[in-house]
Order: C-alpha cells, then sequence, then structure tokens
C-alpha cells in the first residue's frame, strides 16, 4: 500500500479514529491490528514471515535474559541471528541466486521459479529489510543487558510490525520505542493527542508529501530519460541528470521518513531522524552521520563495533569500516551497483582517515578553518556523493562505467 495512494489516507484515518476511538488499555491492541492489516494488505504471506520473526525474537530473547550458561547463550543468540539473516538473504537475494547458478551451470537451472515463488509469498516480503534489522537489534542489545527483554508479545510485535516506518525506516531501537509503546496504555487521550503534537505530525506529512510528488517524482522523469538515453547524451546532460538523480534520492527516501515521523506523532510517538541535510556534509564521514542515520548507527552498533571497531589497531579499523559498507550496499539490494556504491564510500572514508593520520591534517582549531578550504571540502564531498549515486542508479557496472566517462568527457 502506497503512502500517497488514497487507499493509505483511508486506512491512516480509520487507525488513528480507532487508536483514539477505544479506552486506553485497549489501544495496544488497535495499533497491532492495524498492523497486521497494512501487511496483508500488501501480501497474504507477509504476515506470516513477520509473525515468524516475531516469535523466534521474542521467545530467544527471552531465554537469553533467564540466565541460560555462556555457551548456550551463544548458541541460542547465533541461532536466532542466523535464521533471520538467512530468511533475509534468501527472499531479497532469490533472483541473484538463480542468475549465479544459471550462468554458473547454464541449461535453465534455478533455486526455484520466480513465478512459483511470488505465489508462495517468497520474494522480498514488504518490509523485511527493516524489520530484521530491528529484531536482530533488539536481540543482541537485550544479550549485551542494555535493556530487559520485552515480556509482552502483543507490545513486541506491535513494535517490530508498527506500519509506518515498515516501508522505508526509519529503523527503531527497542529501548526507544517499546517504552512508548507501554505509555500509550497509561496516557490519558489529551497527553497523546494534543494540539502541537498532531500540528507538526500534519506538517511532517505535508513537507514529505511534497518532496515525494513534486521534487522527487518531477526529478525521476528526467533521471530516467537519461538514464534511457544514456549512450548518446553529453556530458552536461551526464551531469545534470547526476545532480537531479542525487535530488531524487534525497527526497524519496528523506519524503518516506517525514512522512512515516509525521504518522508516529498522530499516534503519539516520536520516532528517529533519518536525515540531517547530508548535502551540506563536509566529508564523507559527515555524510554518513547525516544520511539515513538510523541505518549508519544499526551497522555502526551491530557491526563495526562487534568486528573490534577502530580499538585493534589501523589495519583491521579500516578492514572493518570496509565491511560494514560493503555490507550496506548489499543491504540495499541485489545488484553489483549497490555493492560497489556501498565500496567507493568506504575507500573514501578510509582514505580521508588515512591521509589525516600520514599528513597530520585536521589538527587546527575550527577557529583557524580556512573558509576557501570549507568549500572545496564541501564541493569534494559533493563529487564523491554524486559519482556514487550514479553507480547506484546504474543498471549494471558496464552502464555506471560509460555514464561516468561521459560526465568528464
Amino acid at each position: 500500500m502506497s503512502f500517497q495512494s488514497f487507499k493509505f489516507a483511508v486506512f491512516l484515518a480509520a487507525a488513528v479514529g480507532g487508536f483514539y476511538a477505544v479506552p486506553k488499555k485497549g489501544r495496544l491492541a488497535v495499533l497491532l491490528i492495524f498492523n497486521i492489516l497494512f501487511f496483508e494488505w500488501a501480501d497474504p504471506f507477509a504476515g506470516i514471515w513477520l509473525l515468524s520473526s516475531v516469535c523466534l525474537t521474542w521467545s530467544c530473547a527471552l531465554l537469553v535474559e533467564k540466565g541460560a550458561d555462556r555457551t548456550k547463550r551463544r548458541l541460542l543468540i547465533g541461532a536466532c541471528l542466523s535464521f533471520q539473516l538467512i530468511l533475509l538473504a534468501v527472499f531479497k537475494y532469490l533472483p541473484v541466486w538463480n542468475e549465479i547458478i544459471n550462468k554458473t551451470y547454464g541449461r535453465g537451472l534455478q533455486i526455484v521459479h520466480l513465478d512459483v515463488a511470488a505465489k508462495f509469498g517468497l520474494v522480498a516480503p514488504i518490509g523485511i529489510s527493516f524489520y530484521t534489522l530491528e529484531a536482530i537489534g533488539y536481540l543482541i542489545d537485550v544479550s549485551r543487558g542494555k535493556y530487559p527483554a520485552e515480556k509482552s508479545f502483543w507490545r513486541f510485535a506491535a513494535f517490530l510490525s508498527f506500519f509506518p516506518n515498515i516501508m522505508s525506516g526509519p529503523i527503531e531501537r527497542g529501548d526507544h520505542f517499546l517504552g512508548q509503546l507501554r505509555e500509550i496504555t497509561e496516557k490519558k487521550r489529551r497527553e497523546l493527542l494534543n494540539y502541537d503534537r498532531v500540528m507538526q505530525g500534519l506538517i511532517a506529512m505535508l513537507l514529505g508529501y511534497g518532496m515525494k510528488l513534486i521534487v522527487a517524482q518531477r526529478a525521476e522523469i528526467l533521471v530516467n530519460q537519461v538514464y534511457s538515453m544514456y549512450q548518446d547524451a553529453n556530458s552536461f546532460t551526464m551531469l545534470m541528470a547526476a545532480l537531479f538523480y542525487a535530488v531524487q534520492i534525497y527526497c524519496d527516501f528523506a519524503s518516506y521518513s517525514m512522512i512515516a515521523v509525521g504518522v508516529g506523532r498522530l499516534f503519539g510517538f516520536e520516532l528517529v531522524q533519518n536525515f540531517k541535510q547530508p548535502y551540506f556534509a563536509k566529508n564523507p564521514t559527515d555524510f554518513w552521520r547525516r544520511w539515513h542515520i538510523s541505518l549508519s548507527t544499526w551497522f555502526r552498533e551491530y557491526l563495526y563495533i562487534p568486528l573490534g571497531g577502530n580499538r585493534k589497531g589501523k589495519a583491521k579499523t579500516y578492514r572493518n569500516k570496509l565491511i560494514v559498507f560493503f555490507c550496506t550496499g548489499l543491504w540495499h539490494g541485489a545488484n553489483w551497483t549497490f555493492i560497489v556504491w556501498g565500496l567507493w564510500h568506504g575507500f573514501f572514508i578510509v582514505t580521508e582517515d588515512a591521509a589525516k593520520k600520514l599528513f597530520g591534517l585536521g589538527k587546527h582549531g575550527k577557529n583557524r578553518r580556512n573558509p576557501v578550504e570549507t568549500v572545496l571540502k564541501h564541493l569534494y564531498t559533493l563529487l564523491v556523493v554524486l559519482i556514487g549515486f550514479v553507480i547506484f542508479r546504474a543498471d549494471n557496472m558496464g552502464q555506471a562505467f560509460s555514464m561516468i566517462g561521459a560526465m568528464f568527457s
């Protein structure tokens, strides 16, 4: 169900109306019902895969918290995480596995035909990329003792299935969202549905829809035209297409996050911020502090730090960063262009850090910063981001190389 469809408007009105029409003890049940309806409306099988993730993660977290010995805890956590990741890999990358097998062995061999897989809900169920990361993050946090496991199955199910952020984020943390879920059954209606919060939510939704319908969809028309005729386009046209795509992808992703934040406020929830003026970043590292913040934070907390972070020497630090960006690219989709895009950003972040250490850059205070140097850094960052997005948008690496070559011919 698209956020900009009339069906969603009717669905949202019914969900908000039902949420506040019932007594406060019944709000959680109403929210959970509409979460399930949202999934089932999109795909009858989507709810089955979501339910399996909810049941497994909730029960595993409770068992881990009960204090089994260290070996059993590790085996339990490893089994649960493996199941989640294998499920994500099979669903999201089934077309790629089929293509690899077909190219390797020929004769039309496939793991399973995609038309058959679609009938049984085996192709990319709605929201699986996001609720899988939320489930993994929750389980790791509980195992680390950051907060206790959620005892209520229904509350945990509402957390993992919350429909506003299931399409494009932001990715919520258990400690941030579960506490708010507890409060909705305790607060009075006027505490949740106050004028300021409703207006903030509606304004966020209005801005999100404006970014999506007025900016992103109009920019997409030009970008698609240029990409369809990229072999005949001149360098100026290619450069303008790259600029327009940077606008399109930001307004596309940020608009969904803003709409999710706005819808969340209508229910009395505060979702995390996902974008913070990324094109004003002063370097690639700063760009990733501003772009898809909930995703970059997730990879830092649950992949980069467990790998050792920056605690085991420079060589392993750079290795860990490249692994993180490889996984970031892979998470976005089943195409080599996404992986190369992730490694492209990882390369510049590693190179930037190495240059600072080698040449002693960045040691001067903020008051001594040269304005010309600041502008050049911003331009350099934008160039890295633009070229990266050309790779991201391309159908294959051959097209990406051709378009980048045309941009600077």
